[in-house]
């Protein structure tokens, strides 16, 4: 699920991998559907300076890994890159607020109508509960105007995500995560649930 869209309907694996040196973090994120139909491999490069980040993340989605000598195709019109502007505020213990606001400035987001870019903007407020060892988030995302992510502005993104960890037994245990979001914009509802080993 990814800003009130689901990228694919099946299960998928999604390794990743970062390095950070003080304020700087970068890495790697890539997934694959158990059915192939769905690849995506992104890299991305943060900096932060307290509890507000700047980032740009390059989102990398063929149609499949076999399609990866593509990977050097930047042209505006076939590119299958998308170049993302973040900016991220963090919160606090006292602040449990967290504010995205995110735009595609290069690659597939084009406007079919006039060629050009949407520009696509999505901006996201959340906010979390901790109780005991559960974390609880409430999730709000907004489309500001017609893009990739609607026909028009509206509420795409809206819902419960959960994370913990599921107790195996005594001594071992696995971080889980569930969520239920829906997007009202476009008439959707997700529930999904997440491990990782």
């Amino acid at each position: 699920l990814w800003r009130g869209n689901a990228i694919s309907d099946l299960p998928s694996f999604e390794p990743s991998v970062e390095i950070q040196f003080r304020g700087l973090s970068s890495g790697i994120w890539a997934a694959q559907s158990i059915d192939g139909k769905y690849s995506e491999l992104d890299i991305y490069l943060k900096y932060s300076i307290k509890n507000i980040s700047f980032g740009i993340f390059d989102y990398y989605c063929p149609s499949s890994f076999k399609e990866i000598g593509n990977y050097y195709n930047l042209n505006q019109r076939t590119t299958k890159h998308t170049l993302d502007f973040h900016f991220f505020y963090n919160g606090s213990n006292n602040f449990p607020f967290k504010f995205l606001i995110a735009t595609m400035v290069f690659g597939d987001d084009i406007n079919p109508e006039s060629n050009k870019n949407y520009y696509s903007t999505y901006a996201e407020i959340d906010f979390t509960l901790k109780i005991q060892n559960l974390r609880i988030c409430y999730v709000l995302g907004f489309n500001p105007y017609k893009s990739y992510y609607g026909d028009k502005s509206g509420i795409i993104n809206t819902g419960i995500k959960t994370s913990g960890k599921l107790n195996l037994s005594r001594k071992s245990s696995i971080p889980i995560q569930t969520s239920v979001l829906l997007n009202p914009l476009n008439d959707i509802i997700h529930i999904s649930m997440g491990i990782t080993i």
